[in-house]
């Protein structure tokens, strides 16, 4: 409960902005994701079902504030503030979509941007997970995709959110953008550098990305110091009603030499209202014993304005021999977010996700 009247403050803070919205320039927005969701897990220690109240079954939840004005000769500067929250607050659940301390816990940022691009100062979101959901084939879905193993919280992988980074971004040239981030030591973390980079091209019905990350991590002793890297390349190919994904990603971390995560499927629009999307996913690596596979679909239906009702059905399998990663904001039914050794996982999420962008 200590930490819940921060989120509260923050907020309202964030509320009491919005008020002023329109008279100041400035724009509120908000992404509320809430629902029940049923998990079973059988083979090694069999773990009774459970069902509960999840927030996140496809997004995070989160509210926020942007503003922008022109500064001339071609330059406009602004800021940005994120209030990522649970829509069921328990201070004893773990926490996936942002840090979980302080307030403006996912953006507190500003910047200055041009025709020569966009500079960034402050907490804002990793370039490498950006470039990751543009060819995830669930988009990043938080049960059922390739997030728990490549973002996954227990081995601290790749963070979604860089706290005090500053970053650059190109603008779009012939389809093409560049994205640089660097993320500088920081008190509050075990970060002493990170770097980002990301070449995304899109254009048409043709999205291709390619991207890498480098964290060095000051460990506590006795362990050493280490570093995580990750390499990313993936597509995304419209065809009518269909957009086909997939995805590679390389990583390295304390417990990982050689961690490949690989992911196909996509979504399909059946109208402009109803989607069902799917996707096929495998980690794997042979050293250090570590072997999850992953299926994941969903269908969402969008009955009015901002507002989509979606179900969705996830399995992870554990063959590897050592604890595998579950969904990226796994149920309380699974614990520590992980399937031990032979263990099969499944969950099936009813819920609701509410825009206002």
């Amino acid at each position: 409960m200590k930490h819940e009247w921060k989120y509260l403050v923050g907020l309202c803070l964030v509320g009491a902005m919005s008020t002023q919205a329109q008279a100041q320039g400035l724009s509120f927005y908000a992404l509320l994701d809430g629902g029940i969701a049923n998990t079973k897990v059988s083979g090694g220690v069999t773990q009774p079902g459970k069902t509960e109240f999840v927030t996140g079954g496809y997004a995070p939840t989160f509210a926020g504030i942007k503003g922008e004005k022109s500064l001339g000769s071609g330059y406009a500067g602004g800021f940005q503030l994120e209030q990522g929250f649970l829509l069921n607050p328990d201070s004893s659940k773990p926490w996936f979509f942002s840090d979980t301390k302080g307030l403006f816990n996912r953006r507190a940022n500003v910047y200055v941007k041009s025709s020569a691009g966009t500079l960034t100062l402050g907490t804002q979101g990793n370039a490498f997970f950006s470039s990751l959901l543009s060819v995830e084939p669930r988009a990043g879905s938080n049960f059922g995709s390739s997030l728990a193993t490549i973002a996954g919280d227990g081995q601290s992988y790749m963070g979604t959110v860089d706290k005090g980074a500053v970053s650059y971004a190109s603008p779009v040239m012939s389809g093409v953008s560049v994205t640089a981030q660097y993320l500088p030591a920081n008190v509050s973390t075990d970060v002493k550098s990170g770097h980002r980079f990301g070449v995304n091209y899109a254009k048409d019905s043709l999205t291709l990305t390619a991207a890498t990350y480098t964290t060095d991590i000051a460990a506590t002793a006795p362990a050493v110091d280490y570093t995580r890297t990750g390499a990313l390349a993936g597509g995304a190919y419209k065809l009518g009603d269909f957009t086909l994904k997939g995805m590679w990603v390389k990583q390295t971390t304390q417990g990982f030499s050689n961690l490949k995560t690989t992911g196909v499927g996509g979504l399909y629009q059946l109208t402009p209202a109803l989607g069902i999307d799917l996707g096929v996913y495998e980690s794997k690596d042979a050293a250090a014993g570590y072997q999850a596979s992953t299926v994941g679909t969903g269908v969402q239906y969008q009955f009015i304005k901002d507002l989509t009702a979606y179900a969705q059905y996830s399995n992870v399998k554990n063959k590897g021999t050592i604890a595998a990663a579950y969904n990226f904001a796994p149920p309380m039914a699974v614990d520590n977010g992980t399937l031990g050794v032979g263990q099969t996982g499944s969950t099936i999420s009813l819920g609701l996700l509410y825009g206002f962008f």
